[in-house]
């Protein structure tokens, strides 16, 4: 069940790293409620599936706010622009 748990949450943080890691880490809490929550409707029916996908969500939840923490990322932002519609919004890169 631990190994199940792990190979679980290392396919869905490379299935993350596909959609860019930089700007998905500034998002960090509700991909990990998605991860963790889909894990658990996923392995649901059994205590070790369920203890499987406790696992893995653990996993993700480490690796995403580590990464956070220490790479630079990119944030969605709204910024001022001279013409119309005078907003955009943009990726800015933000410093750990």
């Amino acid at each position: 069940m631990i190994l199940a748990g792990l190979l679980s949450a290392l396919g869905l943080l490379f299935l993350i790293f596909k959609f860019g890691i930089r700007r998905i880490i500034s998002y960090d809490i509700p991909i990990d409620i998605a991860v963790t929550g889909f894990l658990i409707y996923t392995f649901a029916g059994t205590y070790s599936g369920m203890l499987a996908a406790m696992i893995g969500g653990l996993v993700v939840s480490i690796i995403l706010f580590t990464m956070k923490r220490t790479m630079r990322r990119e944030q969605l932002q709204i910024i001022k622009t001279p013409d119309f519609p005078y907003r955009a919004l943009r990726w800015i890169g933000v410093q750990p």
